[in-house]
């Protein structure tokens, strides 16, 4: 970064900072998402977040033509989801879009996806957990991929309890999947085992990239731990004692397939993929089952009559 730009960044948080000072916000905790066509999965997402903490939800519709809608309606008229068209496509342009527009609104936004699911394995809320990360810029929680639980089709029922199948422990901290294989983008497969996504202070931060941000006014990216994530390295000491977010990458191999059709959000240009590698790796994340998801989810699906 320029000094120019430090400067910049520096003048930025300080009249961002005077002017949020004593500010109030409306949301302790809210989500930021971009979907496209993901109805069936939208009503069990938005219930276990607001099951967990999780107040607001600031959702962008990528080019959806399923029944998206008539699944959201209910929750727009209650306050708890605002819905933007944002047929651009590009992840990182809708989730700056949000930072610069909500700041004032949220105390903490998490930016993460539909298949993923983010709570504290030591903390009934969300909101409880974070309080040990006042003053932070940004937590990075990491995930567990999750495969297909050996389903060929989707499954009746909740992703929470078909999906049970995951790469964990001692498995994921040695994964040496090779996601570039050959050096070809064909051949290119996401599912890192070790990566995830951020928590951030909309106030700190100026650009996100679907991870985590890409610049900050002040402060610093830390883990659970306070320590910088050293994602997609074999350096990387994955930690979920107290934030982890649960990765449903594959579902279905019937759910891969159309995955892998759609496209990427967070790169809309990117080629087709070769599908072969996309099921080798599905494969590798079948390897231990856990279950450690599931008393808070039937808590949640108790209080919420699900």
């Amino acid at each position: 970064m320029s000094l120019i730009s430090k400067i910049f960044n520096s003048l930025s948080y300080k009249w961002i900072k005077m002017r949020y000072a004593k500010k109030k916000f409306k949301h302790n905790l809210a989500i930021a998402a971009i979907f496209k066509n993901e109805a069936s999965n939208l009503f069990e997402w938005l219930s276990f977040h607001t099951g967990v903490g999780v107040t607001h939800f600031y959702l962008y519709n990528n080019n959806s033509n399923d029944n998206y809608l008539e699944i959201l309606s209910p929750w727009i008229e209650n306050g708890q989801v605002t819905l933007i068209d944002w047929p651009k496509g590009h992840q990182r342009g809708a989730y700056t879009h949000c930072i610069r527009q909500v700041r004032s609104q949220c105390r903490w936004i998490a930016f993460i996806d539909l298949d993923e699911f983010l709570y504290s394995p030591s903390d009934p809320s969300l909101c409880d957990a974070l309080k040990d990360y006042e003053g932070s810029t940004a937590v990075f929680v990491y995930w567990v991929l999750f495969g297909s639980s050996k389903h060929d089709k989707p499954p009746k029922g909740y992703v929470l309890e078909n999906y049970t199948h995951c790469l964990f422990g001692e498995e994921a901290e040695q994964d040496q999947f090779d996601h570039h294989f050959d050096g070809k983008i064909e051949n290119y497969v996401t599912g890192w085992a070790k990566d995830g996504k951020s928590i951030v202070d909309p106030r700190k931060v100026c650009i996100m990239n679907p991870h985590r941000p890409k610049t900050v006014y002040t402060g610093k990216i830390l883990d659970e731990n306070m320590k910088h994530p050293l994602t997609r390295s074999k350096m990387a000491s994955l930690s979920f004692r107290r934030l982890r977010i649960n990765h449903y990458w594959a579902k279905s191999t019937q759910e891969l397939t159309q995955k892998i059709q759609k496209g990427s959000i967070a790169n809309p240009r990117k080629p087709q993929q070769n599908l072969s590698r996309w099921k080798e790796r599905e494969k590798g994340l079948n390897k231990t089952e856990n279950l450690d998801i599931q008393p808070l989810w039937d808590k949640i699906k108790k209080e919420y009559n699900l």
